[in-house]
């Protein structure tokens, strides 16, 4: 039985019980009335209070658990329902996401953000054309609006029509000159469209915004040198690699340049080139045993499954899947009965992962007395 249902059937409970008094004591006078309300509103407030410090924190499976807990006692409060969608949208439950923000548009339809919100939780959920409407209607509740602007113009270039997207990038960059993420998807348009000239001019005003974004200066450097604008190409890659040495695309690319001018530079780029392709090809062999060690969990085979985890973890050396294998690891010892050692993966993990919505469940389900096995309701 998973916790959500155990919910539901406590609230149902509840409801049952408030009938039966009303039933048998007569109608409830209007000052309990008020009374209950008004403790209905104080412990949502209070829900969404740590669900806003939740979400500040970065911890989205927390700050959904206390929205949903809100949800529940408050279901028609905007404010709630709001920082939930956005908080389902960031853990890329998008559906989900769909169908709360949906809600507040109705409840809210002349609420510029709403529809905005609604529109992004709709791209994501790849409903493109549905998402455009809703933007349309953010504008035509807030013209000068550049976010919805921009929200409109990357619709329109995932449905392939750059020309009305360029139009909207460019709108955009008048009513705000200094927004970054307009001149980065606005360069991939103009790449696409082939116009190099005019990618590169936006990259170097990307660049100025954001010193310290790698990509950014390989993709500086990727459309300079296919201009045959050599030195400020390389100037461009060195820069990437400054803030991130084992960035493969800027190391080949690089390389590639140097390779005449500079042989011995050449050798060493390549050489870490490959460094940073090694690192790769040992990540994939991680994954492979942690796809075994989750084989041997849908076997039921839980002692061979947590070698299997472990000897991940132990190759593994804070990797990028490393929150994944002790989330993992540790509902699997919970599974067998090393509940204690189950708990302390999973806190590595949410620590590790604040997003990770299982590993947040499985800990309250866990904190939670019950007078049953526990375990038998994890993730």
């Amino acid at each position: 039985m998973t916790n959500n249902f155990r919910q539901v059937r406590a609230t149902l409970r509840s409801w049952l019980v408030s009938f039966a008094l009303l039933g048998s004591l007569g109608a409830m006078p209007m000052r309990a009335l008020a009374l209950q309300g008004d403790s209905a509103t104080a412990e949502t407030d209070a829900l969404l209070v740590r669900a806003r410090d939740l979400a500040a924190e970065g911890k989205l499976a927390e700050a959904e658990i206390a929205l949903n807990k809100a949800k529940g006692l408050s279901p028609a409060r905007v404010d709630v329902l709001t920082l939930l969608g956005k908080v389902e949208g960031r853990m890329a439950e998008y559906p989900q996401a769909v169908t709360v923000l949906r809600r507040v548009v109705e409840l809210q339809p002349r609420s510029p953000e709403g529809h905005l919100n609604l529109a992004i939780a709709l791209a994501d959920d790849k409903k493109l054309d549905a998402a455009l409407d809703e933007t349309a209607a953010a504008i035509a509740l807030a013209p000068h609006s550049a976010i919805s602007h921009l929200t409109r113009a990357r619709i329109l270039d995932d449905l392939h029509r750059p020309k009305e997207a360029e139009a909207e990038f460019s709108l955009v960059s008048k009513l705000a000159p200094n927004n970054a993420d307009c001149l980065y998807y606005w360069s991939l348009v103009e790449r696409e469209e082939g116009d190099l000239p005019k990618e590169t001019g936006l990259l170097e005003r990307l660049v100025k915004l954001r010193p310290k974004d790698e990509r950014a200066y390989v993709s500086l450097g990727r459309s300079l040198s296919e201009q045959a604008r050599d030195e400020e190409a390389i100037a461009a890659l060195r820069q990437a690699i400054s803030i991130d040495p084992d960035d493969a695309e800027a190391l080949y690319l690089l390389a590639r340049k140097v390779q005449q001018k500079n042989p011995a530079e050449y050798r060493a780029l390549m050489q870490r080139f490959q460094q940073a392709r090694d690192k790769s090809k040992d990540l994939d062999a991680i994954k492979n045993l942690g796809n075994q060690a989750y084989q041997a969990w849908q076997r039921q085979d839980l002692p061979e499954s947590i070698r299997l985890f472990r000897e991940a973890l132990a190759s593994c050396d804070h990797c990028s899947i490393s929150p994944s294998l002790h989330r993992d690891l540790g509902l699997v010892l919970c599974r067998n009965g090393q509940v204690d050692q189950g708990k302390t993966e999973l806190q590595t993990a949410l620590a590790m992962d604040p997003d990770d919505r299982d590993a947040a469940q499985a800990l309250e389900i866990l904190a939670q007395p019950a007078t049953v096995n526990p375990t038998s309701n994890l993730p």
